[in-house]
């Protein structure tokens, strides 16, 4: 088999199987029957379709990203640098950018079924939508929201890898994470929308990830807002392909 689906496959097993995972799975997936009940309640309470349809990929749900991915990314590398087994990674046919996409990659499978729920939840919305709503919910915007949630995503796990390349330590991988996260992510929201200077709120919104999940919950797919989210993407995983070369030399 190619070392690189070797290697892929493994990451896909040790994500599933660690107990952390199980964790992870829990709490988020009770986070979104949580945020779905809420939506159901604001629905019956008379709550516009379209806030709706927001309200499925906001909430606590855009704030625990912020805790989830640490908690997957923090053992990518930090426990392979732990136990030794990163040196022997590295005598591999390997390089280092079919490592870090591996671990990457693997990352990514298991974050999008942190999401499959919500696909669950969107087929109970149309059987129980009111008849004379043609499409409810409105799958245009769904799909927008899902891209929108990868897009963040990608950016968070790319980030997370960077810092578990950096250490041996998985806890601090963690907290290292989730505080450059919180950082970034409670900066630019504030600069958004509390900031007296219009200038600086143009540049919170173009950068605010909070802001971007809004527009990407009500259909509006911007591909400015996609650019930035790939390219910092690639970055942080060009930086640890940097990191993990360091090593081998």
């Amino acid at each position: 088999m190619n070392p690189f689906l070797s290697l892929f496959k493994k990451e896909l097993c040790t994500c599933f199987l660690s107990p952390i995972a199980f964790v992870v799975l829990f709490f988020f997936w009770v986070l979104t029957g949580l945020n779905f009940w809420w939506l159901l309640v604001q629905l019956a309470d008379g709550e516009s379709l379209t806030m709706a349809t927001q309200q499925t990929f906001g909430g606590l749900i855009i704030f625990s990203l912020l805790v989830v991915v640490p908690l997957v990314t923090m053992r990518l590398f930090a426990e392979e640098r732990k136990l030794g087994t990163l040196e022997s990674l590295l005598t591999t046919p390997l390089t280092a950018v079919e490592l870090v996409l591996a671990k990457f990659f693997g990352a990514v499978v298991f974050y999008i079924v942190l999401w499959l729920p919500v696909v669950i939840y969107a087929a109970i919305q149309q059987h129980l939508g009111p008849a004379e709503v043609a499409q409810f919910p409105d799958f245009g915007a769904m799909r927008a929201g899902f891209l929108g949630v990868m897009l963040v995503g990608g950016l968070y796990l790319s980030l997370g890898l960077l810092m578990s390349s950096l250490t041996s330590n998985q806890i601090v991988a963690a907290i290292s994470g989730f505080a450059l996260l919180s950082i970034f992510f409670f900066a630019t929201l504030f600069m958004a929308y509390t900031s007296v200077n219009p200038s600086v709120r143009i540049v919170g919104q173009y950068l605010s990830p909070y802001a971007h999940l809004l527009d990407f919950s009500r259909g509006m797919v911007d591909s400015r807002t996609m650019v930035l989210y790939l390219s910092y993407t690639v970055f942080f995983l060009f930086s640890a392909v940097k990191v993990i070369e360091s090593k081998r030399a």
